[in-house]
């Protein structure tokens, strides 16, 4: 067992036979004092007080294990993968535009036209509604209108689509 004294000036730690005798917490007047007893394991094995004390090391964290690589592609294939990327986007981009816009649909809006001399019905449809599909327009007129096909004359009247602006 060792003792830790404290003195007037320092500290001392006392070590060997008679230690237990000192009661502990109990001065002697005047003179050293004990302020904690241990128990001390190896006491040939202790470090020098001249040897510097070790540094505390902390542990660090395992190595990750090791990711599989994915092997790199060949720069032809990989600018052709990113190219059909962006023609499909582009492709995405402007139907949304014509969603959008409304040229694929069919104005809801209706007006009365006369069939002018030489015309069909795709160019009636056509001068109703601009901006939308002729054929999806022409479909819309023979519904509209009961017509079985898509023979006009000149000078009937025809309900149609009106997609001016």
């Amino acid at each position: 067992m060792a003792v830790v004294i404290g003195t007037r000036n320092s500290f001392e730690l006392v070590d060997g036979a008679g230690v237990e005798d000192v009661a502990l917490g109990v001065g002697l007047r005047p003179g050293p004092r004990v302020l904690r007893r241990f128990e001390v394991p190896d006491k040939d094995n202790r470090r020098p007080s001249t040897r510097p004390r070790p540094l505390a090391v902390r542990e660090t964290a395992p190595e990750p294990a090791a990711c599989d690589v994915r092997p790199q592609r060949h720069p032809a294939v990989q600018f052709l993968v990113y190219a059909a990327t962006a023609a499909v986007f582009a492709a995405l981009l402007s139907l949304l535009y014509l969603y959008v816009s409304g040229a694929t649909t069919v104005p809801e809006r209706t007006n009365v036209v006369h069939v002018q001399v030489g015309e069909t019905l795709r160019d009636v449809a056509e001068r109703s509604a601009p901006n939308s599909d002729p054929e999806a327009v022409a479909a819309r007129i023979r519904e509209l209108n009961n017509l079985p096909d898509s023979d006009v004359v000149p000078g009937q009247s025809l309900i149609a689509p009106d997609g001016t602006p």
